[in-house]
């Protein structure tokens, strides 16, 4: 009877050992945004030494694989790209020492793949310098003057969002913000309150990160509140907190975020803001969930529904939604909105002298599918398609080189399945270079997307100077570098 009371007890604590073992598991969604037709997540997963095999996302009962390999930001060498945020006010200058140490401690401990900005707040938000070495972080840091008056701190983050979303971005990039200051601001006729940025803030694609200074216990917790709020980090140097160690902890907490997309396929949720669960798992084993709320953009394109009677706001009216898919890609830098990335991969863009023809057809192809209702009617002839539009069986493409020895024999192409780009003679796209690999990348179409993937090239392939670690939604336009070689595709 012992020897069955000691088992069972036994039974009972390796049952319980497990249960715990399991429920310390944890996955947090730092960031998640929609941004062309697919989720991002920045997700901290902790309490377990089991590698992450598997991730699936689901929203409204649909069920989204990751689209690629589950790595962290440090495993990938996924691009970073931070913007140092700082306060210019005339209460700053005892801080000086410490927010130039916070910087220098950065760059050093930033990756090949990261980038620096540097701007400064105090009546009005200032973009110093778009791409700082790392060896200069720090001197640029130092000669901020720190002698405004005015502090408008809110209008000021607004403000450094709004240059974010002016920039180009690869889709994986993880974006962070990060404010030096003792949070202290005088700002008389904010154009921003409190609750507008906490709310904007939390719907950006943006990470929000802070290192506060001083002593001002509610200024520094409002900052937090709004640092909270975007899943960043608030640090006080002091008591205790170096800079080096505020920057040593932020970069190897960033370092450890796993960042998984899942491709959306013109999904649209009925709800503007969703909930989104993504469950990790580990050979077939769950491991861990996390959950958020994330915001869809409000024009509802991300699902490539036509548009209904009701005109749009903006030319082009609502009947172009009828025109082929590929003329949905974002223009020129494709950076996200201000309402959180509401760029999407079905905004539709015409050429300026097109618009008119463009409505004209668009108007036709409405009026006609509504007498469809009429069996007798006689068929109408398909319009020709123009160079610049996607025929029925692909997309035309026109290649234009800035550097590199082209050895192909023409520069126009349709994508039907994909172009591979290489040395390789055989190649879709050859280039006589030997910075570039036999077979170095190739361009895709899904869904109507298109594509670029680096294909484990020795030199790397890179989009408006980011490289790319998995395959990237790739934009008219958009400047291709692969090795040595420089090129665009118009399509």
């Amino acid at each position: 009877m012992k020897r069955m009371v000691s088992l069972a007890a036994a039974l009972a604590l390796s049952l319980a050992l497990a249960a715990g073992a399991q429920a310390a598991a944890a996955a947090r969604l730092v960031r998640a945004f929609v941004y062309q037709d697919n989720v991002y997540t920045y997700v901290e997963i902790s309490g377990t030494d089991q590698p992450i095999t598997k991730a699936d996302a689901e929203i409204e009962g649909r069920t989204f694989p990751a689209d690629s390999t589950l790595e962290t930001v440090r495993q990938a060498g996924f691009p970073v790209t931070w913007m140092l945020l700082v306060d210019n006010s005339n209460s700053m200058p005892p801080f000086r020492e410490d927010a130039v140490a916070f910087a220098e401690s950065l760059a050093a401990a930033g990756g090949e793949n990261t980038r620096f900005l540097l701007a400064s707040f105090g009546d009005s938000f200032s973009l110093l310098a778009e791409d700082v070495s790392p060896e200069d972080l720090a001197g640029e840091m130092a000669a901020i003057p720190m002698d405004e008056t005015v502090t408008r701190l809110h209008s000021s983050i607004s403000q450094a969002l709004d240059c974010f979303n002016g920039m180009p971005r690869t889709g994986n990039e993880l974006r962070g913000l990060i404010v030096l200051s003792d949070a202290v601001q005088y700002d008389p006729g904010a154009s921003v309150s409190y609750e507008e940025l906490l709310e904007r803030v939390n719907a950006s694609d943006v990470m929000l990160h802070s290192v506060g200074f001083g002593t001002d216990t509610a200024a520094l917790e409002s900052l937090a509140s709004l640092t909270e709020a975007s899943g960043g980090t608030h640090q006080v140097v002091g008591d205790g907190l170096t800079a080096e160690e505020a920057a040593a902890s932020l970069s190897a907490q960033t370092g450890e975020l796993y960042v998984t997309s899942f491709s959306l396929s013109g999904f649209t949720p009925s709800d503007g803001t969703p909930q989104l669960s993504v469950t990790f798992a580990s050979d077939g084993e769950l491991v861990c969930r996390g959950t958020t709320a994330i915001p869809f953009p409000s024009d509802g394109e991300t699902a490539g529904d036509p548009a209904e009677e009701e005109p749009a706001p903006l030319p082009p009216s609502s009947p172009e939604a009828e025109l082929p898919a590929a003329d949905s890609a974002p223009a020129g830098a494709g950076a996200p909105s201000e309402s959180a990335g509401e760029s999407s991969a079905h905004m539709i863009l015409l050429p300026a002298i097109g618009v008119a023809v463009a409505l004209a057809a668009a108007a036709g192809i409405f009026l006609l599918r509504r007498k469809k209702s009429s069996p007798a009617a006689a068929p109408q002839p398909a319009p020709v398609p123009q160079p610049s539009q996607p025929e029925e069986d692909g997309i035309y493409m026109r290649l234009e080189i800035f550097q590199g020895a082209y050895q192909g024999s023409g520069l126009e192409f349709t994508l039907r399945h994909e172009l591979i780009i290489g040395r390789d003679a055989a190649c879709d796209i050859p280039f006589g270079d030997n910075s570039v690999s036999r077979q170095h990348a190739r361009v895709f179409m899904t869904n109507g997307t298109v594509y670029l993937e680096d294909l484990g090239s020795q030199n790397g392939t890179c989009v408006n100077g980011s490289r790319i670690e998995m395959a990237s939604v790739l934009r008219s336009g958009d400047q291709i570098s692969l090795g040595d070689v420089v090129f665009a595709l118009k399509f």
